[in-house]
């Protein structure tokens, strides 16, 4: 007799369910967000660079590790997780060093016209330029 209980409960459960749009066309659906072309969806891979941002990757890299812009362009530097710095040595016309920063963007302009190499000093082997035009 428990048996057949259990069996008509759960087939009300089944029906009410099926009632509720619980399955199929014409019920509830879960909303997505949309995804931007050229971002990332979880796959682990760096986000590019919007126009004009240089990023300083946790994998101590810069990207792009050459910019190319106009005179008179603010640049952002964007640094993800890992601390990471901006020196730019004594190029004349060169922007003020971005001292140690860490998940957060740093702006800077290039009012002068020529080439401005950059260093992280905490990575070895980590550098950069902008061009500017």
């Amino acid at each position: 007799m428990h048996t057949t209980r259990r069996f008509h409960v759960g087939l009300a459960a089944l029906i009410v369910l099926s009632a509720c749009g619980g399955g199929g066309g014409g019920g509830y659906s879960t909303p997505t967000s949309p995804v931007t072309p050229g971002t990332p969806s979880g796959s682990g891979t760096p986000a590019a660079p919007a126009v004009n941002e240089v990023i300083a990757t946790a994998e101590s890299t810069f990207n792009p590790v050459t910019l190319t812009v106009s005179k008179g362009t603010t640049v952002t530097f964007t640094f993800l997780g890992t601390v990471h710095n901006v020196t730019f040595g004594n190029a004349t016309g060169a922007p003020a060093n971005i001292a140690n920063t860490s998940n957060s963007a740093v702006q800077r302009v290039f009012a002068t016209a020529g080439t401005f190499g950059f260093d992280c000093t905490l990575h070895s082997g980590m550098h950069g330029s902008v061009v500017v035009n």
